[in-house]
């Protein structure tokens, strides 16, 4: 699921160092109404091959994604031009709102994070686990200049 099927310069164990690490935040692209490109920054975290986030239940991108599945997340480095790394997983998402669920991630959140296991869940609180299809990787320095 990590490997990149075009332009690929990054293995997928380097992805997955990458998205491994403590700065968690990626770009997560949904389509409103009109179509359009709705882009938001968002914290996640790794089950698996799936990318999972947190959030609010009735926000636009969860109304957005119970009316296409169709996600696509960017992270990069925002390094500039000459040291820009970047991936970018189209696939699809899912909206979880069953509380077993919920908690399983939760724990699994605060797991990776360093922190105690939660005793509850926060009301309205809600999960979108994406599911890539395709991942596009690049890395501007050239791996042997690492």
């Amino acid at each position: 699921m990590w490997e990149s099927k075009t332009m690929a310069t990054l293995t997928k164990q380097e992805i997955e160092d990458i998205l491994s690490k403590k700065e968690r935040w990626i770009a997560l692209s949904t389509l409103d109404p009109q179509g359009f490109p709705h882009t938001i920054p968002i914290g996640y975290f790794l089950v698996d091959d799936k990318i999972v986030l947190g959030c609010r239940d009735g926000t636009q991108k969860v109304k957005n994604i119970e009316r296409d599945s169709r996600v696509s997340l960017m992270w990069e480095n925002g390094r500039g031009k000459d040291r820009l790394t970047a991936i970018i997983f189209q696939g699809h998402a899912r909206i979880v709102r069953d509380d077993k669920e919920r908690m399983e991630l939760k724990t699994e959140a605060c797991r990776q994070r360093g922190e105690e296991p939660p005793e509850n869940l926060s009301e309205g609180s809600v999960y979108i686990e994406v599911t890539p299809v395709k991942t596009i990787s690049w890395d501007r320095p050239l791996k042997s200049r690492r």
